[in-house]
């Protein structure tokens, strides 16, 4: 491992952080308060604060009557009875297509789609516990925490000659550029097996690492559907499948949603047929200091390596053409 030579120790604070604000309007909040029980409404709030502290120092979770200590199968649990988690499954997936940039829709919706907790959580954790071959059985045991992970590596940015090809180095500018941070992923709150919540959280908190590893995919919606299908098809996730394939409408372009759903489509499935494993069994904080090009190859070969080298340029390209069209129908409006 390279040794720390730096005189100066960068601050958590020279990364940006996520700019999220939630709007909750009172209209917004009598219509929860009629179509939802209490329940609901409560696990909501708590989502909430915990989502606006997220920045400062955590603390326990309030416990109201409808969140019992007793229940908590972990500390951020928000324990649903099966009515209640259903009419929670509900409102994110009307909210998921509504308004596809709300976080808090898309993490309730991951979190209580049906296939995902009865499936697919309990096939990706059997597969870590008998991967032989990867990280699977080193993930379960050191349980890594990715939301923190990089704070302890920030001694690279200041050592760009030993250190720029390195993970570490890499997913810090990647961060800086798209003005997000890891500790900004939600922590689980729905499922109800602490295995599967693992196993989850793990997907959550590596997906910023697939936007690199794949080739540096913008946070922008086509970079989202892209990294949403690649890790539907590599993972077998059914909400990426699904929020790949149904994401694109919300685009109201032509052009980009053919480019989507025929060029990009079809090239992601072609190489994850050519990938050695499914993402879930890499440990990312073994190779933070290691090459990301050995690390693609690792993964999927001289084809990731191949595929990383243009697709986020590609991807960019593409919404700048949305912005474009977006600007010109709004200026034939204007002209009206």
């Amino acid at each position: 491992m390279l040794k720390h030579t730096s005189s100066k120790i960068l601050t958590t604070s020279n990364i940006p952080k996520r700019n999220i604000t939630f709007l909750k309007p009172l209209v917004s909040t009598a219509v929860s308060h009629f179509l939802f029980n209490k329940e609901i409404v409560a696990a909501n709030q708590l989502e909430y604060a915990e989502i606006e502290k997220d920045s400062k120092t955590k603390q326990s979770t309030p416990i109201t009557s409808e969140t019992d200590s007793s229940e908590k199968l972990y500390p951020s649990h928000i324990p649903l009875n099966p009515i209640s988690k259903g009419l929670v499954f509900l409102k994110s997936s009307i909210g998921s297509f509504t308004s596809p940039s709300n976080n808090i829709n898309i993490n309730q919706l991951g979190e209580t789609f049906p296939i995902l907790s009865n499936c697919w959580l309990d096939y990706s954790y059997k597969l870590l516990l008998t991967d032989d071959k990867f990280d699977g059985r080193d993930i379960l045991m050191n349980k890594p925490d990715y939301r923190h992970i990089l704070k302890d590596y920030l001694y690279v940015l200041e050592e760009p000659e030993l250190y720029s090809k390195t993970l570490a180095y890499q997913m810090l500018q990647y961060l800086n550029k798209n003005k997000i941070t890891l500790e900004s992923r939600e922590e689980v709150h729905y499922i109800d097996d602490i295995n599967h919540q693992f196993v989850y959280n793990k997907y959550r908190q590596s997906h910023d690492f697939h936007h690199l590893i794949i080739g540096d995919l913008p946070t922008s919606i086509e970079g989202e559907i892209i990294i949403k299908l690649f890790e539907g098809i590599n993972m077998g996730l059914p909400l990426g499948i699904i929020g790949g394939l149904l994401s694109p409408l919300h685009l109201k372009d032509g052009y980009i949603i053919r480019q989507l759903y025929t060029k990009y489509l079809s090239l992601i499935i072609d190489l994850n047929q050519k990938l050695k494993c499914n993402l879930l069994l890499i440990n990312w904080s073994n190779y933070l200091l290691k090459d990301v090009d050995e690390i693609r190859y690792m993964i999927g070969g001289d084809d990731l390596v191949s595929f990383s080298k243009w697709i986020g340029d590609d991807v960019r390209e593409l919404k700048k053409m949305r912005k474009q069209v977006v600007k010109k129908q709004q200026q034939e409006l204007e002209e009206l």
